[in-house]
């Protein structure tokens, strides 16, 4: 099963002049920003900016020159970044202290524009004029939100606290995009949003940037994105190496990184040009992505469109992206389940065309396409 297996018609009024509705329609793209280097989330509001040509508001990020090529303002810049302050707000343990203040300071923004595209959960906070439309691209409703608490009285307060609150702005939303079927789920359940009413635009990725080259059969190795921490299941992966005839190339950072770096077989790259990091794909023997509760997973279909299969874990959303033995294999959660499934691509024959085929609906003109009519047909229900 894929995402495209399981999407609902974006809404029910199928005839609608995309470029008509948006002609006259100024529009900007609102994301929250990041606390650590911007990641995928960011590369779909650049995404959203080029789709509809449109300037940026960023809440604040540690790179600014990420942000370069466009039009963008950083609103929180000096208050989560600069001087003191930083040191404040970006220690873990007031991070959800931080996290509220963010979305505090998106509902006293202003914009001008007629169509706002938020991206990430405090930017859904800004609420519109009786004018204006507010579209929101949903990556993930806040796990925090929805999690049944665990640690007291305390944990129960806030996270009502914070539930409540965000349903309340998400009410002002004219209409939901997700990133992803299972997202939709998500937003569906915690937002009560009928699903027919929630288009799935997944996001896009560079398909032209990674090319296929042929993998060192004498030197095999396996290259797993993103964070390093307990979330992405860094550790597991990387103990199912320690008898490995391959090696684990880790790209990222995080609070796991020390740990990891001493595996056996395994090296960390804390951070790599585009390119660097499209060449280590390119001649990898495969992929690994074995994050839990994974809303959408961009990086698979990176590996697939430089023709690699993935090794992802038996469930949601990471199995919709493989059909197993195809371009692929899906495998138990667990350290032998990592090891069967290294060894099971080292073993086999794989058809690199094939693989790119299953990434290609997931182009920046395919995401462009998708995104624009998706949002015409909001605003075009909400006026009608």
């Amino acid at each position: 099963m894929t995402d495209r297996d399981t999407e609902a018609p974006a809404l029910p009024d199928a005839d609608v002049d995309v470029d008509e509705v948006l002609a006259d329609r100024s529009v900007r793209i609102v994301h929250e920003g990041s606390w650590i280097h911007p990641g995928g989330a960011a590369r779909v509001a650049k995404a959203l900016a080029d789709a509809f040509d449109a300037p940026l508001t960023v809440g604040h990020t540690p790179d600014r020159e990420f942000w370069s090529e466009y039009d963008v303002a950083f609103p929180f810049q000096e208050r989560f970044h600069d001087g003191l302050s930083s040191k404040v707000f970006l220690n873990d343990t007031v991070r959800p202290a931080s996290e509220l203040l963010r979305a505090a300071g998106f509902r006293g923004l202003d914009f001008e524009e007629d169509v706002v595209i938020s991206s990430g959960t405090a930017a859904k906070w800004w609420v519109p004029a009786h004018d204006q439309h507010h579209v929101h691209y949903c990556h993930v409703p806040p796990p925090r939100f929805y999690a049944r608490p665990t640690d007291g009285v305390v944990d129960w307060a806030t996270t009502t606290l914070v539930t409540v609150l965000d349903r309340h702005f998400a009410d002002y939303c004219t209409g939901m995009l997700a990133n992803s079927a299972f997202t939709r789920e998500r937003v569906h359940k915690h937002y009560l949003r009928d699903r027919s009413e929630v288009p799935v635009v997944n996001p896009p990725i560079d398909v032209d940037r990674f090319e296929h080259a042929p993998a060192d059969a004498d030197d095999p190795y396996f290259v797993m994105i993103g964070r390093l921490n307990d979330m992405k299941r860094t550790d597991v992966v990387a103990r199912a190496f320690r008898d490995l005839d391959a090696r684990l190339v880790l790209v990222g950072d995080g609070p796991l990184r020390k740990q990891v770096a001493r595996r056996r077989n395994v090296e960390v790259h804390e951070r790599l040009s585009d390119d660097a990091l499209a060449d280590l794909v390119a001649e990898s023997t495969g992929g690994i992505a074995f994050a839990r509760e994974e809303h959408c997973g961009m990086t698979p279909k990176e590996f697939q469109s430089a023709g690699k299969p993935v090794v992802v874990p038996d469930e949601p959303n990471l199995d919709n992206h493989v059909t197993d033995g195809e371009d692929g294999v899906v495998v138990p959660v667990s350290e032998d389940g990592v090891r069967q499934g290294v060894e099971r691509i080292l073993d086999a024959e794989w058809d690199p065309d094939r693989i790119q085929q299953t990434a290609a609906d997931w182009s920046h003109d395919a995401f462009r396409e998708h995104a624009r009519e998706a949002v015409a047909r909001i605003v075009a229900a909400d006026e009608a």
